[in-house]
């Protein structure tokens, strides 16, 4: 039995505080010390223990081809029998983590959808560069909502929550920032910018993922407030006269 209220075609009705729940309960699951410091989570070795133990296949090293518009496909969830597969362009791509994490919350969320009904075929899932795609987006097809479960999923069990707020805090000491710790503000400003980047490179080392996940991760938790495209040098203008 599904333990998530579902939509008609069977996906799961979630919002970020149930896939963050899911994610820590996975950690949990597999090194609950993870949870207690901010680091690297081994990700490889969670897939090879539900390979052992419950005989989920996965393949890392396979040309998986292209989906009918002409992309390259990245990641592919099969369901009949269980397996994950990342296509071998990734191998030794800094993208390769978040892809392989983003399969595996199609296992953890999406096993017992009508495929035939959400817009994928042969009961299984095949995921392109524009799947992956994080920020902001319109959600309104029930392929957008579970490809948003993946990507969201992903990020909170990569970047957990328990442990990023104070990996933030620890590498804004680090760089000696002192306003602001533990939220960033970022803005047009030169310094604003080179202590951003600083800080996210520093994140990327932690965790093992790539700036934009990093970038995701910490606007998707409130952390990154982002002025960049806000420009008020013109409002001076607003107020003069003919």
């Amino acid at each position: 039995m599904n333990e998530y209220v579902t939509d008609n075609n069977g996906v799961p009705i979630l919002g970020a505080p149930d896939i963050e729940k899911k994610a820590e309960q996975v950690i949990k699951h597999f090194r609950p010390a993870l949870l207690d410091t901010p680091c690297h989570i081994p990700l490889l070795e969670f897939i090879e223990e539900l390979h052992e133990k419950y005989g989920v296949q996965r393949s890392y090293h396979l040309d998986l081809g292209e989906s009918p518009q002409g992309r390259k496909i990245l990641g592919r969830t099969r369901l009949k029998p269980l397996d994950i597969s990342i296509d071998q362009c990734l191998q030794n791509d800094p993208r390769f983590p978040f892809t392989l994490a983003h399969e595996f919350g199609h296992l953890v969320f999406h096993r017992r959808i009508d495929f035939a009904k959400t817009g994928y075929a042969n009961q299984e899932i095949t995921d392109t560069e524009i799947d992956m795609l994080t920020g902001k987006k319109v959600l309104k097809t029930p392929r957008d909502w579970i490809e948003w479960h993946a990507n969201y999923f992903a990020a909170a069990l990569l970047m957990p929550r328990a442990t990023f707020h104070e990996a933030v805090a620890s590498a804004q000491h680090e760089l000696g920032i002192t306003h602001n710790v533990g939220c960033i503000l970022l803005t047009n400003k030169g310094y604003s910018q080179v202590d951003y980047i600083k800080t996210n490179r520093i994140l990327q080392k932690i965790y093992g993922v790539n700036q934009t996940n990093v970038e995701y991760r910490l606007s998707e938790l409130g952390i990154l407030i982002d002025h960049r495209d806000e420009d008020v040098s013109h409002i001076s203008e607003l107020f003069k006269t003919e």
